[in-house]
């Protein structure tokens, strides 16, 4: 979707280190030089929509939900579409010479309308939304990241967040972990080019293997990849509380957290309901945390995202003890 963005007929807006703290969950104090840095120069401007625009970007947006062909997460032939998505991002990665910038994954569009604060704006940038996730991932991998000796990211993908890890932590073992062998030799190939502390393997939600055990004092680590899980995720989370890892970072969308009442969000609900992504995960950690067998830190949602969902929003949490 190209959207003229009108941007010499409208005044500018900007996110400002505040807005970025609003979105994370956090205060301005908390957010490191190196991220202000980012933010400084990562051109969010961006311009709100007047109704004939606003109109025609929910217009598009319900044609696809409505009519469109949108395929069904964890359906039969997913893992062959993640199969084809990461070795188009793997033979990037030979052509750039083994550039971490070749593993921006496809579904961080350029020119599109984006979701902010409940409603659609336009950016300026082309590569907003993307500079707004190295902000952010950057922010929450030291948030959350910092006082562990593994981190296991489960859904690797294209690698980009096991290349910014071992960038970011040079002393820790990274583990990029999915059900696409192409994602697998992709972290290695990032292992052997790079001589990163990183390993690919392969791992299926939906049929974990229990005899893969996490390093003591680990981190789980998954960024729009449990969305594909639908609500058949109870195998991976018995893996999880098995492992009893230090701290579980899942970013995901959360349908349960948008507000039906407002047109912007009660679209992304349709979205994520067409598309089959996860859902009760919430309502079942509140479940366990009643039991006394896990310990939730945060949920945040994040009021932000792509045309369609808001796919940044933040469940952390931890096992307090191993579960037979």
């Amino acid at each position: 979707m190209v959207v003229d963005n009108g941007a010499s007929k409208q005044n500018f807006r900007s996110l400002r280190p505040g807005d970025f703290a609003k979105l994370f969950g956090t205060n301005v104090r908390d957010i490191s030089p190196d991220c202000l840095r980012l933010i400084r120069v990562g051109d969010f401007r961006y311009t709100r929509l007047g109704r004939e625009k606003r109109d025609a970007v929910i217009q598009s947006v319900l044609k696809r939900i409505l009519f469109g062909e949108l395929t069904v997460a964890g359906d039969a032939s997913a893992r062959t579409r993640w199969e084809k998505g990461w070795t188009e991002n793997l033979r990037n990665l030979a052509r750039s010479h083994f550039s971490p910038s070749a593993l921006t994954p496809k579904y961080i569009r350029q020119s599109q309308p984006l979701r902010l604060f409940q409603d659609y704006v336009i950016p300026v940038n082309p590569r907003f939304e993307l500079n707004w996730y190295k902000v952010f991932t950057r922010w929450l991998f030291k948030k959350y990241l910092s006082g562990v000796d593994t981190i296991y990211e489960f859904g690797c993908g294209s690698g980009i967040n096991v290349a910014a890890l071992a960038r970011m932590f040079p002393e820790k073992k990274i583990v990029g972990l999915d059900w696409a062998r192409s994602s697998e030799k992709i972290v290695n190939e990032l292992a052997r080019s790079h001589g990163w502390n990183v390993e690919g393997r392969v791992f299926d939600f939906f049929q974990p293997d229990f005899n893969l055990r996490m390093d003591e004092n680990s981190a789980l680590l998954t960024i729009g990849a449990l969305e594909q899980t639908g609500n058949r995720y109870g195998s991976f989370l018995k893996y999880i509380l098995n492992n009893v890892p230090a701290v579980c970072v899942n970013i995901e969308p959360i349908c349960e957290w948008y507000d039906e009442n407002n047109l912007v969000d009660y679209m992304a609900m349709m979205f994520h309901k067409r598309r089959g992504y996860w859902e009760g995960f919430p309502a079942k950690l509140k479940e366990l945390e009643g039991k006394g067998k896990v310990q939730v830190m945060k949920t945040k949602r994040s009021y932000f995202g792509s045309t369609f969902i808001e796919g940044y929003s933040q469940i952390i949490w931890k096992p307090t003890r191993r579960v037979s």
